[in-house]
């Protein structure tokens, strides 16, 4: 457990809900206008955060997994009963909603091929799904099964690796789905924190303050100047968003396995509630503006209030979420998986009981 990493995980997850809350809150329906302005729109920083700290975890905690083909059933069970279970229970609580009240989404929500995609965490051409959120974790399970080849067999998994990197670098010579989709440049960002976990694995990272510092500075820096100076071209805002988290975990890492960084317990806690927080916020904010416009708070809180009232409103769904579902559900994998300890071989034979005649 590195906790620099988990409050970092609580702070992109925080960022990914100030941008969708500024943008609920600016559609006609509800406010109108972001009651901040554009302060939050660069909070789109915090899925590229996501990808790239993804792509790096599942490296460094698997690495003695790569070319153990009998590790492979307990790797993919580790990934996807982590994935799939609490991202199903969001899932089934939602789907009905679209057919009780089919003007609360967009249409395809009711559509049985964008559903069974949906329900597997598939690819669809136009990125369609019926949880707004999870076109991210579509991504990730590609990466999941692409690392598990590495697992199987560790030079047939080099291979794949390296190809898939050439066809992501390639990628503005792909114009069909699923080739667009296979080498997307989102996966530009889980191979580099896959890197990332190659380096520390090898090598002692010098000045890990200042490599750290510097990532924070280009991730943030591109970020906002393409929230409100921009837009940048794709292939900028990609490498430097890219490599501003790489470095930014690359230090953290290098830090922690040296020292102890002081990190408060409500940051380590909503690191830990991260995953439920992301899957949950935005149809609780959904909610929650439909909520406050009923009850007319717009006209009674000014509207930065409403705005601040929305943010924690949703982050405590996604903190009773954690607790409920996704903690237990955890738990209950874990436990599920656990081998059953190997019989004890006693050395000595001990002598056979002669029973006494009555």
């Amino acid at each position: 457990m590195l906790n620099s990493l988990q409050a970092c995980r609580a702070i992109a997850a925080i960022f990914v809900v100030l941008s969708h809350t500024s943008g609920i809150l600016s559609l006609p329906k509800y406010l109108g206008a972001k009651p901040f302005g554009p302060a939050f729109d660069f909070g789109f920083v915090g899925v590229d955060f996501f990808f790239v700290l993804s792509g790096f975890i599942i490296m460094y905690a698997h690495a003695r997994d790569i070319g153990q083909p009998r590790a492979f059933g307990a790797y993919m069970w580790k990934r996807f009963s982590r994935a799939y279970p609490p991202y199903w229970v969001v899932l089934t609580l939602i789907l009905p909603v679209f057919f009780l009240l089919p003007h609360l989404g967009i249409g395809h929500e009711r559509n049985p091929d964008v559903i069974v995609r949906s329900i597997f965490l598939l690819p669809h051409p136009l990125e369609h799904t019926v949880l707004v959120v999870s076109w991210t974790m579509v991504y990730e399970i590609l990466f999941y099964l692409v690392f598990g080849v590495l697992v199987i067999n560790k030079r047939l998994g080099i291979a794949v690796f390296l190809g898939w990197t050439a066809g992501v670098l390639a990628y503005p010579w792909f114009e069909n789905f699923p080739w667009t989709f296979v080498f997307s440049p989102w996966h530009l960002r889980i191979l580099a924190g896959v890197g990332v976990a190659i380096v520390l694995q090898r090598w002692r990272v010098p000045v890990p303050r200042a490599v750290a510092s510097v990532g924070v500075f280009l991730l943030l820096a591109t970020s906002m100047f393409h929230a409100y100076h921009g837009p940048l071209v794709p292939s900028i805002l990609t490498a430097g968003c890219t490599l501003g988290s790489a470095l930014t975990i690359l230090g953290l890492v290098e830090i922690e396995r040296s020292t102890a960084i002081p990190v408060p317990r409500s940051l380590v806690y909503l690191g830990d509630a991260t995953y439920a927080i992301y899957l949950v916020h935005f149809p609780a904010l959904s909610i929650l503006a439909k909520l406050a416009m009923v009850a007319q708070l717009d006209a009674v809180l000014p509207g930065t209030v409403l705005f601040l009232l929305l943010v924690v409103c949703a982050i405590g769904v996604g903190c009773a979420s954690y607790h409920l579902v996704d903690h237990p559900l955890h738990s209950w994998s874990k436990r599920f998986f656990r081998r059953a300890k190997p019989p004890v071989v006693l050395d000595v034979v001990p002598e056979p009981t002669i029973r006494k005649a009555a």
